[in-house]
């Protein structure tokens, strides 16, 4: 891979990595490919748990700690519910390989952490589905109105298609979204420190 000239200044300026900087460079490289092969579901949470174990045991037991980590950066609170179940199966395959588990106090806290994913979910979809309500009616008149002036052209309005358009550009639907995503966001990601914490 080559360097840009900008990268090979600045890692002039930090000066020559030492051996052991290399070889830990070397293997977080290897784990970001494991870890891609694991996020696209070309690896199982047993391989990945078999790759990290084969890296205990010749020494680089760094990598576990590291996979976990990116396995909790990985966590959003839009991701689909499959994804976040293969990022908690991975941080607790990776668990089981250390020294000293902490893995009942990292399973309570992906409890925790799926518990307000699912709350977020629910109450965003509740919010859309009563704005959507209050739309409906104004639509559906609209819709009646506009047939009743086209009279046997035959205008054919996508009622369900309008509201959900509508009801996603209104100020209501925007303001709660907002307010929404901000505090389930500060939520998330005081979790997710909780949890880094105990890697």
């Amino acid at each position: 891979m080559e360097l840009s000239p900008l990268a090979r200044e600045k890692l002039a300026q930090i000066g020559e990595l030492t051996q052991e900087e290399k070889v830990r460079l070397k293997y977080s490289q290897h784990l970001a490919s494991v870890l891609s092969d694991y996020f696209t579901a070309k690896l199982s949470p047993e391989d990945l748990w078999q790759e990290l174990r084969t890296q205990k045991e010749e020494g680089r037991e760094f990598l576990l700690r590291e996979a976990q980590l990116k396995l909790i950066d990985a966590i959003n609170l839009s991701g689909s519910e499959r994804d976040f179940d293969r990022q908690r199966r991975g941080i607790l395959a990776v668990e089981t390989l250390k020294s000293e588990s902490n893995y009942t106090a990292l399973e309570q806290s992906l409890d925790s952490i799926q518990n307000l994913r699912r709350q977020y979910g629910e109450e965003s979809e509740k919010t859309f589905r009563e704005i959507k309500g209050k739309i409906e009616k104004q639509v559906r008149l609209a819709a009646q109105q506009l047939a009743a002036q086209a009279g046997a052209r035959g205008a054919s309005i996508d009622v369900q298609g309008s509201v959900e358009a509508t009801a996603k550009a209104s100020p209501e639907w925007k303001n709660f979204i907002s307010k929404h995503e901000s505090s389930f966001s500060q939520k998330l990601k005081d979790q997710l420190a909780a949890l880094r914490e105990m890697v």
